[in-house]
């Protein structure tokens, strides 16, 4: 995570608040308190799109896997739900993927 850190540009003006949060001894320093936001921000995606996921997997019975294989082969008719829910669920999985690599760094 500490490389994703060093490569972001944040305003000046961010610092000031989490400086009071330095000075406390809670943190030994700005870019520490970066972190644990970026870290506290990616929990909670996750845990979004984690539910989000789970809630298409009930619903259709199946991973998104096998929904995606089921729609490239044609099994879904012209049913907008199902279209709809797909491209949902996609951008779901790939939301969860995406805030899952700032844990993983």
């Amino acid at each position: 995570m500490g490389d994703i850190i060093k490569h972001a540009k944040v305003p000046r003006k961010t610092f000031e608040h989490k400086s009071e949060i330095v000075k406390t001894g809670m943190y030994k320093d700005e870019q520490e308190v970066l972190q644990w936001l970026l870290q506290n921000q990616a929990e909670q995606k996750i845990h979004y799109y984690g539910k989000k996921i789970a809630e298409m997997k009930q619903k259709y019975d199946m991973d998104f896997s096998a929904f995606e294989n089921r729609v490239y082969l044609g099994a879904v008719e012209e049913d907008f739900e199902e279209l709809d829910d797909f491209t949902l669920w996609e951008g779901y999985v790939k939301a969860y993927k995406y805030w899952k690599q700032y844990l993983q760094s």
